[in-house]
């Protein structure tokens, strides 16, 4: 299997012309109780070992933006006992602000896959107050592994009659994996000396992807490296979500005030990434002749400065990676002079695991 690794990007930066500014948005907002606010986020097939999985996403992404993800595949392993990744939304804010971003990108999850089981929980840290929701979908195996120095044993019960393909995927190549079925079970034994990511197939379904199974263990809880980008995204909210996180936790990193979401942002900035994924273009102005001035002028809401990166990329690591690596996204990223915004993006339609992203920023 061959990974593209290719991002093309745009920055673009407007004063609109100037009209009453909007409240501040990092204003303090009386909070209503979080069992108000936020337990009735609809959460039908609650699970308690999720919830235990949520407060480590929500407080490590409070302590520093971005949901960690090994403290994440820790707590998946101990809690949960398995080492699929979960779904992964976040909220940020008030107790009512954080209860309208988990609930609007539930609806969005849901409709895009079935959920087995989810929890929930809430923290305050130096980064904010954050919400999180963890979900997982059916079948829900428990996947166990036993490190032992320079090896891995992976052993998960096998109780469907289709036929068992293990492949292990790194950045250079695919290769299938011998693994035994007896008694009920799929064992495995892994080389830890060329670690890859295990994708674990029942005829032609994926049934379990594990990340790193020989990665070392980890403290719950323990604070991530400093590469940490958040665990993976496979929907579009998701995505979003962890662009976001980069974008604040960058702020942070530089002495810059972190950034609201903004509820009307995100719809501009998904309905700029629906247009270049629709036409197949990287940039501000629109094959139609519209320009970005144009796009600002016409939204539904007041701006006195705005800013826009774009681009197209295969994750929310290498788009924020090339944004920082830009002059002039980078100092729209760091831009002092607003105080909310959002990530918008739209699958590409020619290839279903890329993208096209819209990073919008105002005051």
């Amino acid at each position: 299997m061959r990974f593209a690794i290719w991002l093309s990007v745009l920055g673009c930066s407007a004063a609109a012309v100037p009209v009453v500014p909007v409240a501040p948005a990092l204003r303090p907002v009386a909070a209503a109780p979080a069992h108000d606010a936020l337990e009735r986020l609809a959460l039908s097939a609650r699970s308690p070992r999720l919830d235990e999985v949520a407060a480590v996403a929500a407080r490590t992404a409070s302590t520093d933006y971005v949901v960690s993800a090994p403290a994440l595949q820790a707590v998946m392993a101990t809690a949960v006992g398995s080492g699929i990744w979960p779904h992964v939304l976040t909220g940020w804010g008030s107790d009512p602000e954080i209860a309208a971003q988990l609930e609007a990108g539930l609806v969005e999850l849901r409709a895009a896959t079935e959920i087995a089981e989810l929890g929930f929980a809430i923290s305050s840290g130096p980064a904010g107050r954050v919400g999180a929701i963890v979900a997982i979908p059916p079948p829900s195996l428990p996947l166990m592994i036993e490190r032992r120095g320079t090896a891995a044993r992976l052993r998960l019960p096998w109780q469907t009659g289709d036929e068992v393909v293990v492949f292990a995927v790194t950045p250079t190549a695919t290769r299938r994996l011998a693994a035994r079925l007896a008694d009920g079970e799929l064992e495995l034994a892994l080389d830890c000396t060329a670690p890859a990511a295990i994708e674990i197939r029942a005829g032609s379904r994926v049934v379990a992807t594990v990340v790193d199974a020989c990665a070392p263990e980890l403290a719950v809880g323990e604070l991530p490296p400093a590469i940490d980008i958040g665990p993976p995204a496979a929907t579009s909210i998701e995505i979003e979500m962890r662009v976001w996180a980069l974008v604040n936790r960058e702020r942070a990193a530089h002495g810059v005030a972190g950034l609201a979401w903004d509820d009307a942002g995100h719809r501009f900035a998904r309905a700029h990434a629906a247009d270049m994924a629709q036409y197949a273009y990287v940039g501000h102005e629109a094959p139609s002749g519209a320009s970005y001035a144009d796009r600002v002028a016409g939204a539904p809401f007041p701006a006195v400065e705005t800013h826009e990166n774009v681009g197209h990329a295969w994750g929310p690591g290498e788009v924020h990676d090339a944004f920082m690596h830009s002059t002039g996204h980078r100092a729209n990223l760091l831009a002092g002079e607003v105080d909310r915004g959002a990530v918008g993006i739209a699958v590409d339609p020619g290839d279903a695991r890329a993208f096209y992203v819209t990073e919008f920023f105002r005051r």
